[in-house]
């Protein structure tokens, strides 16, 4: 809703394939790109709304959280002086 998104944080922005909130999280992924924010965007097949609460029950929510922790991570990093 926001009529200015320049300057926020760069983003990580991970939707499940199966969240009812998939088509706006990628679009807000897709906003801040066009605003010039640095954005990792990721759409995980076979996941759901909330997938990352499930990271211990399920290989594919691991593999997930894993990789936008490590993104994560390496932003932290290049962030810090």
């Amino acid at each position: 809703m926001a009529e200015n998104l320049h300057n926020l944080a760069p983003a990580i922005i991970g939707c499940g394939d199966l969240d009812p909130l998939r088509d706006e999280g990628l679009a807000y992924a897709d906003a801040l790109t066009t605003a010039g924010v640095p954005v990792k965007k990721h759409r995980y097949p076979g996941l759901i709304h909330g997938f990352i609460n499930y990271a211990t029950h399920s290989p594919a929510v691991e593999a997930a959280v894993t990789e936008m922790t490590t993104e994560l991570a390496e932003l932290l990093h290049r962030s810090t002086p």
